[in-house]
């Protein structure tokens, strides 16, 4: 899920307008590989509301469920085990990460407009391809979603300064959120993200809030949870 992450933290990363214009429902359709290549295949759906994003991933391969919570107004994070009704809280960063330049190892992708349109859910797009030795990924973009970039954007917090894989700046200059995206190396397909529902509608504030009944783990119960 590594090259997966870039793909899903281009598509809420665009242009820098007001907060809280976009409010309602997405849900995503993934496929990443795991070590032998083998496809695996989840879904993502994400509640939007000003301040506060809920994101839930269905179970791929030997990944479980997840739900986590973004409150960004109350700069904290938490990650949801609903089999045991626990919860991990992550305090957000209140300042920005340290610029981290570029190792000589580092290999700087290239970005270009295809000139290629099409709709995707109705949105008008363009297509773009990012490449990198012999990587290339597929996107269609649209301009029309500059408020639910931004919403998610803030929500979760800006992409790291200098990180590896710098075409998200790129692509945030040219104002696009990624409807789709498919990456291959060597041809074969490694990882896709493709929207299949935008939903703007009232979500219940009750969403991004902690469920009743909840035990907060400490940093040492975490720790033994990641370590299975």
């Amino acid at each position: 899920m590594k090259r997966l992450l870039p793909l899903l933290v281009s598509g809420i990363c665009a242009v820098s307008i007001s907060l809280a214009q976009f409010e309602g429902i997405v849900e995503t359709r993934n496929l990443t590989t795991d070590e032998a290549g083998k496809p695996q295949q989840f879904k993502i759906t994400m509640w939007i509301k000003s301040d506060r994003v809920r994101v839930q991933s269905t179970a791929f391969g030997s990944s479980p469920a997840s739900t986590m919570i973004y409150r960004s107004d109350r700069k904290v994070t938490w990650m949801l085990n609903e089999d045991e009704r626990t919860y991990f809280e992550i305090l957000q960063k209140t300042q920005p990460s340290p610029e981290r330049p570029y190792s000589g190892e580092e290999l700087h992708p290239t970005i270009s407009r295809t000139g290629k349109t099409r709709k995707v859910l109705g949105y008008p797009c363009e297509q773009v391809l990012v490449k990198r030795e012999n990587e290339e990924t597929v996107i269609w973009g649209t301009k029309s979603l500059a408020s639910l970039s931004v919403t998610i954007r803030r929500v979760l917090g800006e992409p790291e300064t200098g990180a590896p894989g710098g075409w998200q700046e790129q692509l945030d200059a040219l104002g696009l959120y990624a409807l789709s995206a498919s990456t291959r190396i060597e041809g074969a397909l490694v990882e896709q993200q493709e929207t299949t529902k935008i939903e703007k509608r009232e979500v219940a504030s009750g969403l991004f809030e902690l469920p009743a009944g909840y035990r907060k783990q400490d940093i040492g119960e975490m720790s033994g949870e990641i370590g299975k």
